[in-house]
């Protein structure tokens, strides 16, 4: 064993020891986000490696008593840390994308259950309508049909694209909070520290993406699509402002068409 690490003092040791340590901890902290320790990890332990020299040489080959058992145990273990590392590090990542996947799923079914509710109310309204005005089985009310599914399809789109922006927001914000994370243990956090901020982060960014996702909608598509119905209501709304128009101003009854009148809407 060296004796003080040369003639410096043992500043080149605990460099090297602070190296060590601060790769194990960037390690431990890539595990957790499912990302593969870096660093490339220690190789397997060669056995021959660990017989000291100069030690007498049996028929067989070997040096009894010369192997170094406490040196070749400790490069074991190592080693069988980092395995252990590499597979945590794919639980965690299965696990994160599994997290991923069900705020996109959970978005997209918030989403769906306000569209489709939305288009069968088009779809009856527009029914209604098409009967007031006597347009059953008529062209106009092949297109009229056609427009709300349109809509309708193009809702399914919209909301598959809100449901990726959702899940993406979430993965980006993981992946944010593990390289600042990643740049405090450079600076000398310690490695507990960055654990528990990071589990701490995660909980918030996914509690986040679980309330966006439950809230997520397109608003009523149906009610700019130019359907039928809409422009019943329309009209309704004219009709009821001009008699309220009227109510108001008896005097000026009739002139809803003028330029007074106009000048109100």
């Amino acid at each position: 064993m060296g004796g003080g690490g040369g003639g410096d003092g043992g500043y080149q040791e605990r460099a090297d020891a602070e190296a060590a340590r601060k790769q194990q901890a960037r390690n431990q902290l890539n595990v957790l986000f499912g990302v593969a320790p870096t660093g490339g990890g220690p190789a397997a332990p060669d056995r021959q490696a660990f017989y000291k020299q100069g030690g007498p040489v049996a028929e067989d080959g070997s040096m009894p008593g010369m192997f170094d058992e406490a040196g070749y145990n400790a490069a074991q273990a190592e080693y069988n840390s980092a395995l252990g590392l590499g597979a945590e590090a794919e639980r965690n990542k299965a696990a994160r994308e599994a997290l991923y996947g069900k705020v996109r799923e959970d978005a997209f079914t918030a989403g769906k259950r306000q569209l489709d509710e939305r288009r069968d109310e088009a779809a009856r309204k527009t029914k209604f309508a098409l009967f007031e005005r006597g347009l059953n089985g008529s062209s106009q009310a092949d297109d009229q049909n056609t427009l709300v599914n349109r809509t309708y399809q193009q809702g399914l789109l919209d909301l598959g694209a809100r449901a990726d922006g959702v899940r993406a927001d979430l993965s980006g914000n993981d992946e944010q909070t593990r390289l600042g994370l990643l740049e405090s243990l450079n600076a000398g956090t310690d490695q507990g520290s960055a654990i528990s901020s990071a589990l701490n982060q995660m909980k918030v960014a996914s509690d986040k993406a679980a309330a966006t996702a439950a809230g997520a909608n397109l608003g009523d598509l149906f009610g700019d699509a130019g359907l039928l119905y809409n422009q019943n209501n329309v009209n309704n709304a004219r009709i009821a402002a001009r008699n309220s128009f009227n109510q108001q101003y008896p005097g000026l009854t009739g002139q809803g068409s003028g330029p007074l009148y106009s000048r109100t809407g």
